[in-house]
Formats: C-alpha cells, structure tokens, sequence
C-alpha cells in the first residue's frame, strides 16, 4: 500500500515538475543561446571568485582541486606513524582510540590552526598537534585557478 502511494507521488511529482513552455521552444536555437548565455556567465563569475588577496578558509567540498601531501595521503599516514610519540599514560592504561583533528593548510601550504575536535585523554591529542606542526609544506587546494585556504580533518588512531 506504501509502496503504491510512493509511486503515485514519484508520478505526480514528475508530471508536474515538466516545463510545458513552448514559445521559447519553438524559437531558433541561435535565439535561446544568446537569451542564456550571458545569464549562465554571470553565475560562473560569482562561484568562481576567488581572488589572491581572498583569506576565506573553504570547506573540501568547495574546492576544485583538494589539498595534497607530498607524497600522497599514504605518505602522509606515514610521516604521522613515524614521529607520533605515545604518550606514557596511554601505554601505562593501555588506552587506544581515536584522535579527531582539523586544520587549515594554508595557501602556501603551510598547517596552522590545528584543533582537537576529539581525543581519547592522556596526553593523545596533544602529541598529534606537536606532530602537525612538524608536518612539512602541502599542494594547496585550488579555487578559481588561485590557491586557497582549506580546513583538512584527518582521523588518527592508537592502538
């Protein structure tokens, strides 16, 4: 029964949802470009300003080029591997978890901002932000053509 009725609504969105303006279709091809070139222009600029001088820090999900270790992110669980330092207190209460950090890599590629979201105590997240700031210069991410401030999140887990 609720399988119909989503049916009949999928039906009813699609059937409604359809464009049944025929004036602008029955014009030249030539006419529509000219009416909706411009307009799809200026929406282009405005996704795509990104300027030089633009300190805004973008999200991964907003850039069209992600930030990159050297290397590889496989380099860069590597280079986390070889200088996080277990704390004593984790290996004394044989602790493990997980470490949730977020930082910026800025546009020369540079970490700054480093912040815990969450960590599982005994020293663990403070060793990991000692570790990213030893952390050597990314790619930047790339918006527009011009590098950009990006906030990275990278999981790290003790075991």
């Amino acid at each position: 029964m609720l399988r119909n009725f989503l049916i009949t609504i999928n039906f009813l969105l699609l059937f409604s949802c359809q464009n049944k303006s025929v004036s602008e279709a029955e014009e030249p091809a030539d006419k529509n470009i000219e009416k909706t070139a411009p307009q799809q222009t200026i929406k282009l600029e405005k996704h795509h300003d990104s300027k030089p001088e633009d300190n805004e820090v973008y999200n991964t999900s907003a850039v069209e080029v992600l930030p990159k270790f050297p290397g590889g992110i496989e380099k860069f669980h590597a280079f986390l591997n070889k200088n996080y330092v277990t704390p004593q207190e984790v290996i004394k209460n044989e602790a493990t978890g997980g470490i949730f950090v977020n930082f910026i890599i800025e546009k020369d590629g540079s970490v700054s901002n480093t912040k815990v979201l969450r960590d599982f105590g005994y020293g663990s997240g403070k060793e990991l932000e000692r570790v990213l700031k030893l952390s050597p210069n990314w790619i930047p991410a790339i918006k527009g053509g011009n590098p950009v401030r990006c906030l990275y999140s990278v999981p790290y887990y003790v075991q």
